[in-house]
């Protein structure tokens, strides 16, 4: 039987203070107040057939016993609330709730949270890559699919612009201005370009999701080569380039390629 669980949502707790435990006794410090609302980890409606356990609260990150490794999915470096896992026994006991229903509905917790407590940071990055290649697809690929589509739009356009050079005549990279026909911007941009689809789509996602760096610009990845780079340009859209790179008083913040020599 496939337990319910339902998450709850949390009221908003301004810097909750946590109680602090003392187990040599009063030894004269001053214990944080308890906190007079619910505060840390998440929140969980655990359903039975014989009620309910209401809110009880999982945490993530803090407990990585190597004792008991396991995939993440199936518990480890999860927490669950002690108060809330003797009232599971007690029902256990009592007949309320079955054992391995319990057992099912605290997995199922597990990859409930996944998503939300981001658990994907904590796994091996070469294991979850090649988990994600195996099933098509995961978290974290979904998280990056709108940045990947933003760069198939701008490559697909930079693609179309670069294969019109006479409309296109110039064509700007990281190191400056070119013309769209200089051996340079050849050199750098792949021989063909197509937007991938079905398959192809899965597996670079799966490249891109799993090797970009979210704190960069975003184009170093694996396979980032397969993609045009260059950003061709009519000979107005060049002439605004290079004006928002001059300063007042003529000096250029840009490079002009000294094989091709661009007439500007």
């Amino acid at each position: 039987m496939d337990a319910p669980l339902e998450q709850v949502s949390q009221p908003r707790v301004d810097q909750p203070a946590e109680a602090v435990a003392d187990p040599a006794g009063d030894l004269g410090w001053e214990h944080d107040p308890v906190p007079e609302t619910s505060c840390g980890g998440a929140p969980l409606d655990m359903i039975f057939p014989a009620g309910k356990m209401m809110s009880v609260r999982l945490g993530f990150g803090e407990l990585f016993a190597t004792e008991r490794k396991r995939p993440i999915r199936e518990g480890w470096g999860y927490t669950v609330e002690l108060p809330a896992v003797v009232d599971l026994l007690q029902k256990i006991e009592d007949g309320q709730v079955a054992a391995a229903d319990a057992r099912d509905l605290l997995l199922q917790a597990a990859d409930v949270l996944y998503d939300p407590f981001r658990c994907w940071e904590a796994e091996d990055p070469g294991e979850l890559r090649a988990a994600c290649a195996q099933t098509g697809g995961c978290s974290l690929c979904e998280q990056h699919r709108g940045w990947f589509e933003a760069l198939l739009e701008g490559a697909d356009e930079r693609w179309r612009r670069l294969q019109n050079p006479r409309d296109y005549p110039f064509a700007v990279g990281r190191q400056g201005i070119h013309t769209t026909s200089c051996a340079v911007v050849g050199r750098e941009s792949p021989d063909h370009y197509a937007r991938p689809t079905g398959d192809a789509y899965t597996r670079a996602l799966n490249a891109y999701s799993h090797t970009v760096d979210p704190h960069s610009d975003r184009d170093e990845f694996e396979g980032s080569s397969a993609y045009p780079r260059f950003e061709a340009l009519t000979t107005q859209e060049a002439h605004a380039w290079i004006a928002t790179r001059t300063g007042p008083k003529g000096g250029r913040n840009f490079k002009r390629c000294r094989r091709c020599a661009p007439a500007l």
